[in-house]
């Protein structure tokens, strides 16, 4: 067994990989938001969102992940996705 601090160590690790995915998928909401805008869509889509969590729960669900944190983590990325596309 690994020891606390390794653990720990690649803890930190992968919180340094999960913020860089997540800045990278901001920054294509931004340029959904302008191509949104540029083409007079709608920044909310309930149908696109609805489509993406089920996505989100199938494939979360295969990592042993629950619904409920599944659910937290994709609301809290369409707030910011909304934010940044308006």
């Amino acid at each position: 067994m690994r020891d606390l601090a390794s653990l720990r160590a690649e803890i930190d690790q992968l919180d340094e990989q999960l913020w860089e995915i997540i800045g990278k998928r901001v920054d294509v909401a931004r340029q959904i938001g302008e191509w949104k805008r540029t083409h007079g869509e709608l920044v909310v889509q309930a149908q696109r969102y609805q489509q993406v969590l089920d996505h989100c729960l199938t494939h979360g669900k295969q990592y042993g992940l629950s619904e409920e944190v599944i659910v937290e983590v994709m609301e809290a990325l369409h707030k910011e996705s909304v934010r940044v596309e308006s």
